[in-house]
């Protein structure tokens, strides 16, 4: 399995209907070609360098891509680890979460 996700936050991501990245929409991918073709597409911005998005395998993603990151809860103001990839309204660290 190969997967998508956002190099600067580590979030999986995958194809909306219109075709654009989003993390709602993560997936994973059977073959390597499908998600490199994938990745292709997200990072087709016109831009120089190679993207704001990478692809690599399931396990090589899970060990080596997410990481744990120290955070400070927003109430308590107690730090606390996470992994990179948390999202917003999933993370204590964000007014987000506490607003829902």
């Amino acid at each position: 399995m190969f997967v998508i996700y956002h190099t600067g936050s580590t979030v999986r991501v995958g194809p909306t209907e219109n075709g654009r990245p989003h993390s709602l929409y993560a997936k994973s991918y059977k073959t390597a070609h499908h998600a490199a073709k994938t990745c292709t597409k997200f990072n087709a911005t016109g831009g120089i360098g190679p993207g704001p998005y990478g692809w690599c395998s399931y396990a090589h993603y899970v060990k080596n891509v997410v990481r744990k990151v120290e955070r400070v809860n927003l109430m308590s103001g107690k730090t606390y680890i996470e992994e990179s990839n948390t999202l917003s309204c999933c993370s204590p660290a964000s007014e987000t979460y506490w607003s829902m």
